[in-house]
């Protein structure tokens, strides 16, 4: 036996066609319980259970013959004391001079079965966690969200209640109001899908949905915001493309990249959404005369957390920077594709793709 097959950390083994072993390395007379003086010369059905003897017979030693190896091929050895061991085994053949040797690596089972159950509760406690996680984002995005709805409806109605120049100021103040509520109903939920997205929690049921009552729902979604700010929102000619998507979540995508280039836009700009057909996707184009991009930053535009400094384009809005983020892999789970395109003080281009239904 050479050195190196006795410092080896897992069982070796060698035996000649007749079942005789003659080499036995140390590590597995250590499993085994013998020492390499009891085990040399005997048939390999010694170290063998009744099940495996069998196995052996049938099966691993034929196959060697035939195909001259054999892998990860799982067995249960028996010890000195009778004590039945699990071991995995990968055993080749060669022939040196008219005579046969088969080779048989040796695997413990019982210490890779610790460790695929130590995995296995490792995995089961993060996932308790990551399910309570789910459960407590979920929690606090309802719990922001109710009283943030009751105070945007009293604003609603303080408005409608307000009426004249004299109180001009009122009014301006529950503009600001209503702003800052609407922007934390959108940090809630954006938290709460950008929570769900990584963990995994996330469903998107695809159908065939009509683009263009996508599109218009989002243009109207959007609108308001564009006209507070004086920019002009252009559509360009309807489509009949049909795709294969999650409409709902297609059209979260589309609000937040018009959203985006109205918020990055200054007053007297132009946001323009147009369709496309580009072999087997639509293309759709959210393209903005904003403040555009820093080519230093583009690279990181999808990453969360990178919110963009907005402050030439008059806007006093903020966020985590988790739109684009949730949009992007929104995209990637309808197997389509968001790009963008832009240039420092021109303006951005953002393009999605989303497979086409077939006809």
């Amino acid at each position: 036996m050479s050195p190196v097959k006795n410092q080896i950390p897992c069982g070796y083994l060698e035996f000649n066609d007749e079942g005789t072993l003659t080499q036995v390395n140390n590590r597995l007379c250590s499993i085994l319980g013998y020492n390499n003086k009891q085990l040399a010369n005997n048939h390999i059905e010694t170290i063998l259970s009744s099940g495996a003897e069998i196995f052996y017979q049938t099966h691993l030693f034929p196959m060697l013959k035939m195909e001259k190896q054999a892998n990860e091929i799982y067995l249960t050895l028996q010890s000195k004391e009778g004590k039945h061991i699990p071991v995995l085994i990968n055993a080749d053949r060669t022939v040196e001079n008219n005579e046969a040797i088969n080779r048989c690596i040796v695997v413990q089972m019982e210490r890779r079965s610790e460790y695929e159950d130590r995995i296995l509760y490792d995995k089961m406690k993060a996932q308790k966690k990551s399910d309570k996680k789910e459960k407590l984002l979920s929690m606090m995005s309802h719990e922001l969200r109710s009283p943030l709805n009751a105070i945007l409806g009293m604003v609603d109605l303080l408005s409608e209640e307000i009426n004249g120049e004299a109180q001009s100021d009122e009014r301006k103040y529950l503009g600001l109001i209503k702003n800052a509520g609407k922007d934390l109903a959108r940090l809630a939920d954006d938290i709460l899908n950008f929570a769900k997205l990584e963990s995994g929690y996330f469903e998107v049921n695809k159908e065939v949905v009509l683009l263009e009552e996508v599109l218009m729902n989002s243009v109207m979604m959007t609108m308001p915001d564009a006209d507070d700010k004086g920019i002009e929102l252009i559509r360009s000619e309807k489509t009949e493309l049909k795709l294969l998507a999650d409409k709902d979540r297609l059209k979260q995508v589309i609000i937040n990249l018009l959203t985006n280039a109205v918020k990055y836009t200054e007053q007297g700009g132009k946001v323009t959404l147009s369709t496309d057909k580009e072999e087997q996707f639509a293309k759709i184009q959210v393209k903005d005369t904003g403040i555009g991009i820093p080519s230093d930053k583009i690279d990181h535009i999808f990453q969360p957390f990178n919110q963009m400094d907005n402050n030439n384009s008059g806007s006093s809005e903020s966020g985590f920077g988790l739109g684009l983020p949730i949009s992007k892999k929104l995209v990637n789970f309808m197997e389509g594709e968001l790009t963008v395109s832009s240039k420092e003080g021109e303006g951005s281009i953002f393009s999605v793709k989303i497979p086409l239904a077939e006809n």
